[in-house]
């Protein structure tokens, strides 16, 4: 009688029985097909934690506004120096893209921008190219909004309530992680850019943000800063 079971084919070839017990490469083609994945993985994760970092940096640059904004007020002269707070914080991640940065950083309002980036560069920690620094400043302060402050005030004394909220314009290094936040929101800020009365001396770097919409992220950094007064 005839088993039921399924026989297994049979293999007559020599050289094809050889193959068939043959396990060599097996740990080639595992490698191959899983590393690729483990290398995307990494990426990832290195791409997501210079974003994560880029946030806690954007809340930073908050609190050096806010900060500033007590101390100097908010009208325009308050305004401009908390700007320059926030820019001088991002300016650590920021790439020294403006060729005209002393023209770029006048124009924000900085006094003497060679001679200011000059002290900077002299602090322990910035010591580097003093060119180099001032396309980075020039940069964090196109790709960091002017500081939207807030105040408050109370019967018989003045309260310093200052609440800062920025935007800046993340440049991704690995990954054009711009895709998934859509370009909405940059679509916006560039035009709050073109609305500058010096925006044909910031034109370079504002365009490169546009055409480069998916390498650039915006991303908003906040801080509150209060104290009482007579």
């Amino acid at each position: 009688m005839e088993s039921n079971h399924a026989r297994r084919p049979v293999i007559r070839c020599p050289r094809l029985k050889r193959l068939a017990r043959d396990t060599e490469g097996a740990a080639v083609l595992e490698a191959v097909i899983v590393l690729p994945m483990i290398l995307l993985f990494t990426i990832v994760l290195i791409e997501m934690s210079l974003l994560s970092n880029a946030r806690q940096l954007a809340n930073y640059a908050a609190f050096s506004a806010a900060r500033t904004a007590s101390v100097q007020g908010v009208d325009s002269t308050g305004i401009a120096k908390a700007h320059l707070a926030a820019a001088l914080a991002m300016s650590t991640i920021s790439p020294p893209q403006p060729r005209n940065a002393p023209a770029v950083l006048s124009s924000y309002g900085m006094a003497e921008p060679n001679k200011g980036i000059k002290v900077l560069c002299d602090i322990p920690g910035f010591e580097t190219d003093t060119i180099n620094w001032r396309r980075r400043v020039a940069d964090a302060f196109i790709r960091t909004g002017a500081p939207a402050c807030d105040t408050g005030t109370v019967d018989g004394k003045t309260r310093k309530h200052v609440e800062v909220n920025i935007i800046y314009i993340y440049r991704c290094n690995i990954l054009p992680l711009g895709i998934f936040w859509g370009h909405s929101r940059l679509d916006s800020y560039i035009a709050m850019l073109e609305g500058l009365p010096f925006y044909d001396v910031i034109v370079q770097v504002a365009s490169q943000i546009k055409s480069s919409w998916r390498w650039n992220v915006p991303i908003q950094g906040r801080a509150v800063t209060e104290y009482w007064a007579d």
